[in-house]
């Protein structure tokens, strides 16, 4: 009905020129409602067919399917799929413009180097741009005048890759008494604006205008000697448009509005529902989320405990949530799945730790081992690397409770040597370990093996003795000179040993606590291979006792002072952060923040003060966050309001 109540007219000229075959190609298709136009032209090497021809018809193909001014992009991808499955002597190369009209409006698209060019009263209305070197270098710099030869030069081509990259133009109406040229690069690039508008100017018809254009380029073949290909020229004069029925246009329109209402009104009353529901559900969500982010946070600075009472709060949440409707389903599952998770391996934290404490290290260890898999498994690193310590720990402590059973049973059995060898290696893996108790457990057996020996060779050079006196009464010399040399020894080896006390009390006068624990062990070491007189012993036991208190005291002196001056140095972090953050400066805030957390965790502090800390630090990153949207959003809007090409 359309095409019975409008009036447009084509005609067309094309010209193979010097080439072996025809390189460009014109066709349209009237319809009922629509009317499609296709000019291409082909830059391959193929002799054989016209590639311009194949995109022409193919385009045309699709259109006659479905005829409408939104597939464009679909016809022109139907055309280049067609060009890419002939692509098998040589590789196609094809530009393509496309045009479709309802007879009141029109459409087009194109892809290389044809253009349109639309004209009323003897001026340019549109003219379209080309995918070229040519229009890049103008459009990069409108000063420089490109060289004519990037008029071939296409930066997009049918042919080029499986998904082509066009241009679109938006939808137009047509003006009665106006005329669309269709040019192909050999038409365009030789002829300028101006001669064109010359040319139309004093043509009457549409044909008489497209033999002026014929004109104009051969004589400029001729003038100049230039080998011209081929070019085709196609003439669209739109002498009448169809008009549509404004009222029952507007009836429509009236209609549409009605329903469109309707719906959203409905649409609007299912989604209030909906988003009650939604709003409940993510309320409940939210709330989960504080306390696993809350929870994890406890983890990642090993308070265990804080963490256990911020999960089971999530794990109450989540058992009341509701699983009926269909919102957030999935979601939370998998909240409350990952909450219930951290929960048992947090509960099961505890119990390795209460069977650490009681002794237990083999449940202890299987405990921590599946804690390990279960915390490198839901990402909590932190906790995986303290319990593969512990498992460490745990090795350690139970390979010396096996030195120390040793020892004893070799002890039992007099057999000293041995029992002194396990009590070292003892004494050698709680090096690992920190545990003064059982250390001085090991030192203690350690000495009453010692006393032991003193005294069994005591009494054997006793016995000894007094069988010797009757028969070697000649050796008592000897041997008294011998105890002498002995007693000497012993001698040296007490001023030796009170000398490296003195140094060791005085460098613990000055200060030095390193120092005085390596005097001490250096006295220690000496004191373990003393075998001088059993009141010497027990006098340098006691000075050596003495003085390992006096260093334990010192260094733990040292560690709380160490730690009141970093709980200090903490405070003041949270002191300049909040200047900073009145100050505006956020970043250097947060990093104070995060400076004086550090801190606390290291000195296990968990109180009123690490809490502010971490309220402050929340409060000072939800500040950021909307700027950040804010820009954003500002980002976007100025997106959208670019204009089009």
């Amino acid at each position: 009905m359309r095409s019975l109540n409008s009036k447009l007219v084509m005609d067309f000229i094309s010209e193979q020129g010097y080439d072996s075959v025809e390189k460009t190609y014109v066709a349209y298709t009237p319809l009922e409602d629509y009317m499609c136009i296709a000019v291409a032209e082909s830059y391959d090497n193929e002799t054989e067919e016209n590639s311009a021809r194949l995109a022409v018809e193919a385009v045309l193909t699709a259109f006659e399917k479905k005829p409408s001014l939104k597939r464009l992009r679909d016809y022109i991808q139907y055309a280049n799929e067609q060009i890419i499955l002939h692509s098998t002597r040589n590789e196609l190369k094809v530009s393509l413009t496309v045009l479709v009209s309802d007879y009141t409006r029109m459409r087009y698209a194109y892809c290389g180097n044809t253009r349109i060019y639309i004209l009323y009263e003897n001026i340019f209305t549109h003219i379209s741009k080309t995918q070229t070197q040519y229009h890049q270098m103008i459009e990069e710099d409108a000063q420089v005048q490109p060289d004519g030869a990037q008029v071939h030069n296409l930066t997009e081509y049918l042919g080029k890759e499986k998904h082509v990259r066009l241009f679109l133009s938006k939808t137009m109406e047509l003006t009665e008494g106006s005329t669309i040229l269709f040019a192909t690069s050999n038409l365009w690039g030789r002829l300028s604006e101006i001669e064109i508008l010359d040319a139309y100017e004093y043509t009457k018809t549409g044909r008489e205008f497209l033999e002026i254009l014929q004109e104009l380029l051969l004589s400029l073949q001729e003038e100049y000697d230039q080998r011209m290909g081929s070019f085709t020229a196609a003439f669209l004069y739109i002498e009448k448009t169809y008009k549509e029925d404004i009222q029952k246009k507007k009836k429509r329109k009236r209609l549409f509005i009605l329903l469109a209402v309707v719906v959203i009104v409905i649409l609007l009353l299912v989604l209030v529902v909906v988003s009650c529901i939604r709003a409940l559900d993510r309320n409940q969500m939210r709330e989960i989320q504080k306390h696993d982010q809350r929870g994890r946070r406890y983890i990642e600075y090993e308070n265990y405990v804080k963490a256990l009472e911020e999960y089971e709060q999530a794990v109450a949440l989540a058992d009341r949530m509701n699983y009926k409707n269909w919102q957030y389903l999935e979601q939370k599952r998998e909240l409350a799945e990952m909450v219930t998770d951290t929960e048992a391996m947090l509960i099961l934290h505890q119990e390795a730790e209460a069977a650490f404490s009681g002794g237990e290290y083999e449940k202890a260890g299987k405990l921590y081992a599946q804690i390990q898999k279960e915390a490198t498994y839901q990402q909590f690193l932190s906790l995986a690397e303290s319990a593969e310590q512990k498992q460490e720990e745990i090795v350690a402590r139970m390979q010396i409770l096996q030195h120390i059973s040793l020892g004893d049973m070799y002890d039992a059995t007099q057999d000293y040597e041995e029992a002194l060898l396990h009590y070292n290696r003892a004494l050698n893996e709680l090096t690992k370990i920190i545990d003064l108790a059982l250390e001085g457990d090991v030192q203690a057996k350690i000495f009453a093996i010692r006393q032991k020996q003193r005294e069994a060779i005591q009494a054997e050079e006793e016995a000894e003795q007094a069988e010797k006196e009757a028969k070697q009464a000649e050796e008592e010399a000897k041997k008294e000179e011998k105890a002498a040399q002995k007693a000497a020894a012993a001698d040296r080896a007490v001023i030796k040993i009170n000398t490296l006390l003195v140094n060791a009390n005085a460098a613990l006068e000055e200060g030095r606590t390193a120092r005085a624990r390596e005097l001490y062990q250096q006295a220690l070491s000496r004191y373990n291979k003393f075998s001088g007189s059993t009141e010497d012993a027990d006098k340098l036991f006691q000075d050596l006792t003495a003085l390992g208190q006096a260093i334990t005291e010192a260094e733990v002196k040292a560690k709380e002072a160490a730690k009141e001056e970093r709980a200090s140095q903490a405070a003041q972090y949270a002191i300049q952060a909040k200047e900073a953050a009145r100050g505006g400066d956020r970043k250097t805030a947060q990093t104070l923040y995060e400076k004086a957390l550090a801190i606390y965790q290291e000195l296990n502090i968990w109180d009123e003060k690490t809490e502010a800390l971490y309220d402050a630090l929340d409060e000072l990153k939800n500040e950021t966050q909307p700027n950040q949207d804010n820009v954003q959003n500002s980002e976007q809007g100025e997106a959208q309001n670019e204009p089009q090409e």
